[in-house]
Formats: structure tokens, C-alpha cells, sequence
């Protein structure tokens, strides 16, 4: 019994012991989970939503700006020099700094200290929220650390130094450079309607959507039928919205300093409008791409001058044909139930003439020439005629004669006149121009195109395919 009772005893003095040694391991598992939550607390430097903050006070060594929101909630300088903004790096500002974390509290710092860390005469960002009286939060960013890896800084709430992350704070260390927009196109999601350019104040091109269905057509210097290459300028728009400056001049070169800046007679006027109705509008000095790194460019609208990279301004040179369709006229062989071809010339040194008509069955692959039917059944002479269409929808041009005048002799050397699907037809006619080239009508309009006529009777193109083709059709019937 008095084992029993010793063996008790025993069992009630381990259970204590491990409920004191649980209860101290919870006890000091609680303290330092506390201290750890005071420690980051005291860490983290700032918290607010950015989407609430109003207005921004900045100060920088080089600049003293007060940003804040128009009547559209568009972020505008408010006060300190006319600057094109950058929207998106005041975004920034606010992100960044709502949320700052430092991560280590280096105590409080004299004066000698304070100049080391570049906090003497810091930038200062001060946010405004719902009071327009109280600032929210002001952050202080100095310099960054021997390693690069953080940045010191303060806040207006105590005297501490802190360091903070690069990667964060990085975007709070505000330069003018940063302040101001880089690239040219402000609403990137806008569509462009139209858009010009000249050399030395002659219209290369204007492009216009006229229709607002991305369908764009060349009006200026001239009309003209050919059709626009609509990826072509589907590059150039990409080109547009990527194009940014690496550097800024003066941003108030008014029209009445155009002179003086050399760009009262600029090279180049580039010009395009968007859907928004917003106009923009770059001048730019004459260069060298070959010797010249960045261009000084003007931005009309907002009074800047950007520097940009020389090798982004290609299509600076480039001209209206870069921008269309090669060829001068294609339609799709499913699209054509007929077609007539006439032509008078020359080919192999020989003087031939063509006169024929064809009809298109293509959902059946059933064609004919003159009368004379073939279908699939036939596959090296339905391959020969469909190599030969396909030879008459690439005639291309070599240019366009942007101040050529219509010819008066409008007799077409070479007839194509086409029959769609829906009964529509459309002309295309080659007028000799000379003994080597001809003028493009495309239903009766004057292209301003010409052809040379190693583009009919050139290796593979449309008068040797026809000859190929016009012999297996010989053999056919024979």
C-alpha cells in the first residue's frame, strides 16, 4: 500500500513538472513571437492604400515638385516647373512608398553620420491622403549602403535610421529623370487614326483609318487604290508605343525659341492622331543614322526636347510604298468565279497576243479556259493553272510616281478584268508608260504605280506560267 501510494505521488510530481515545463515553453514561445511582431512593427515604416493618396510634396537636391490629381484624377504638377509627368512613376511612388519595410533599425545618427548616409539634405516624399492639410506619411531616402543593397532612410515619426531594400526603396530615390514621361505616346491604348510624316516639309504619306475599322489608306501626297500593308504599319504603331527617350533637354522650347533650338525647319515633322483625339507631334533635326548616336527631338505638345536613340528612328526613312502591299492587285481564287485577260506584247522576243477567259470553280476545283474544262482529275494542269494565277496576283510594282500625271493614252497592254463571287467585277490595267514599264489603273483610277515589265515576263512570273500552262492545256485536248 505504501508503494502505491509513493508510486502516486511520483506520477503527480511528473505531471507538474511537465505542465510547468509546458506551460514555460508556451510562456517564452509567446514572448518571443511578441517581440518579434514589436520588432517588425517597428519596421515597417509605412502603411496606407496608395490608391487613397491625393497629393505628393517632393523635394530632391535638383528639384521641388507638389503633385497631384485633376478633375479627371490624372496626377498633374501643381506646383514647381512645366514638366510632361510621368503618371506612371508617380504610381510608382505611391505603391512603394504606402508599404515601406525596412529591414534594420540603425539607431539614431549625428550629424556626420547623417551626411555619410546622405540623409543631411535627403530626398523627402510627403503623401497626402483624405486631409489635405495633414500629410499621411513623409519618407526620407539617402544613399545606398557600401554593398548597394539597400538604401538608408527615415521617417517623420522618429529620429532612427533605417535600411531599407533596393529593390524598393530604389524607386523612392526621386531624379528629375525619373519625374518626367520617357515616351512619346501618352494613352498607349488608344488606336491611331492617322498619321503624317514630312522630309524638309514635304508629305511623304499620310495613312488614315477613314473607315474605323483599322482599314487604312494612303492620302496623301495622293489617292491611290493599291492597298495598305496592314502589318507593315501594325510594326510601326508597336514602334510608336515602345519608343522612349534615354535623356531630356529644356521642356519650355515654345514656337517663339524654335529658332533657336535649330527647329524652326526641322528634317522631319511626324505626326500622329489617335482615337482619343490626342495630337502628338515630333520635330526632328537632320542626322546621320549611321554616325549619329541620339537625336535631339522636340515634342510639340509638351514644349520637350528627347533625346533618342538614332537607331529608333528608322522609319524616319522610311516611304509611303514601305507601308503598302507590293503587288497590285490580289484576289483570292476562291473569291473569282471569272475572269478575262487580254494582252498585247512582247515575250521571248516575240510579239503575242492573249485574249482569253476563264471561269473558277474552286469549292470543286473545276476550271476552265476558253470553253475547254479540267478539274483535279488533271493534277499537274490544275497545278499549272492555279502556279500561273497565282503568278497574276503577284505582279508587283517597283514605285510610286507621287507627281505623275494621268496618262491621256489610256489603251491598256495588258486587260484583267475579274468577276467575284457576289457578281462584283474589278479592272486592273497595265498602260505602257515606256518600253519598259507601265502605269496601274485599278477600276479606272490612276495608281500612280509602275510596273516594269520584267514583272510579266520574268522567270516564273505571269506570262511564262501562262505559256507553261497554255501547253499542257493543248496536250490536254489533243
Amino acid at each position: 500500500m505504501k508503494r502505491q501510494l509513493i508510486i502516486g505521488l511520483i506520477l503527480v510530481l511528473l505531471i507538474g513538472v511537465c505542465f510547468s515545463a509546458y506551460f514555460g515553453v508556451d510562456y517564452y514561445q509567446t514572448q518571443k513571437e511578441e517581440k518579434a511582431a514589436e520588432e517588425a512593427a517597428a519596421l515597417q515604416l509605412s502603411s496606407f492604400d496608395s490608391d487613397a493618396v491625393t497629393k505628393l510634396v517632393i523635394h530632391t537636391p535638383e528639384l521641388d515638385y507638389t503633385i497631384d490629381k485633376d478633375d479627371n484624377s490624372q496626377w498633374q504638377v501643381a506646383e514647381g516647373d512645366a514638366m510632361h509627368i510621368n503618371t506612371y512613376y508617380i504610381d510608382a511612388l505611391c505603391t512603394y512608398g504606402c508599404s515601406l519595410t525596412a529591414t534594420k533599425d540603425l539607431g539614431t545618427a549625428d550629424s556626420d553620420k547623417l551626411k555619410t548616409y546622405g540623409l543631411s539634405d535627403p530626398i523627402s516624399i510627403t503623401y497626402y491622403t483624405s486631409d489635405a492639410d495633414k500629410p499621411e506619411k513623409t519618407l526620407y531616402i539617402g544613399g545606398q549602403n557600401p554593398t548597394k543593397s539597400s538604401f538608408y532612410v527615415m521617417q517623420d515619426d522618429d529620429d532612427h535610421v533605417y535600411l531599407a531594400d533596393a529593390n524598393t526603396a530604389g524607386y523612392l530615390y526621386v531624379t528629375k529623370t525619373q519625374m518626367r514621361y520617357r515616351y512619346l505616346m501618352d494613352d498607349k491604348s488608344s488606336d491611331i487614326l492617322k498619321l503624317t510624316l514630312q522630309r524638309n516639309g514635304e508629305t511623304v504619306y499620310t495613312f488614315e483609318d477613314t473607315s474605323g475599322n483599322s482599314d487604312y489608306k494612303l492620302t496623301e501626297p495622293l489617292e491611290t487604290p493599291i492597298a495598305v500593308n496592314n502589318a507593315n504599319l501594325s510594326t510601326l504603331f508597336t514602334q510608336l508605343t515602345e519608343l522612349e527617350a534615354d535623356d531630356f533637354g529644356d521642356s519650355d522650347v515654345t514656337e517663339d525659341k524654335y529658332a533657336e533650338y535649330g527647329f524652326d525647319k526641322p528634317a522631319y515633322m511626324f505626326q500622329f492622331t489617335q482615337a482619343t483625339g490626342e495630337v502628338t507631334t515630333l520635330l526632328v533635326q537632320d542626322f546621320d543614322p549611321l554616325t549619329s548616336s541620339y537625336v535631339d527631338c522636340l515634342h510639340k505638345e509638351t514644349n520637350e526636347i528627347l533625346k533618342l536613340d538614332s537607331s529608333y528612328l528608322g522609319f524616319l526613312q522610311k516611304n509611303a510604298s514601305d507601308y503598302m502591299d507590293d503587288t497590285v492587285c490580289y484576289f483570292s481564287i476562291s473569291e473569282v468565279s471569272a475572269l478575262t485577260m487580254q494582252y498585247h506584247g512582247s515575250f521571248n522576243d516575240k510579239t503575242i497576243d492573249i485574249d482569253d477567259s476563264f471561269t473558277f470553280d474552286d469549292a470543286s476545283t473545276t476550271y476552265s479556259c476558253n470553253g475547254k474544262s479540267f478539274n483535279s482529275d488533271d493534277t499537274e494542269l490544275t497545278e499549272a493553272f492555279k502556279t500561273f494565277y497565282t503568278a497574276l496576283s503577284e505582279i508587283s510594282y517597283e514605285s510610286l510616281d507621287t507627281s505623275a500625271q494621268a496618262p491621256t493614252d489610256t489603251e491598256p497592254a495588258l486587260h484583267l478584268e475579274y468577276t467575284m463571287l457576289d457578281g462584283s467585277t474589278h479592272v486592273v490595267d497595265l498602260v505602257k508608260k515606256d518600253d519598259t514599264t507601265y502605269w496601274v489603273f485599278i477600276d479606272g483610277e490612276f495608281t500612280h504605280a509602275v510596273v516594269r515589265q520584267r514583272a510579266l515576263s520574268g522567270e516564273d512570273k505571269v506570262l511564262e506560267t501562262y505559256t507553261a500552262f497554255q501547253k499542257l492545256l493543248e496536250s490536254a485536248a489533243a
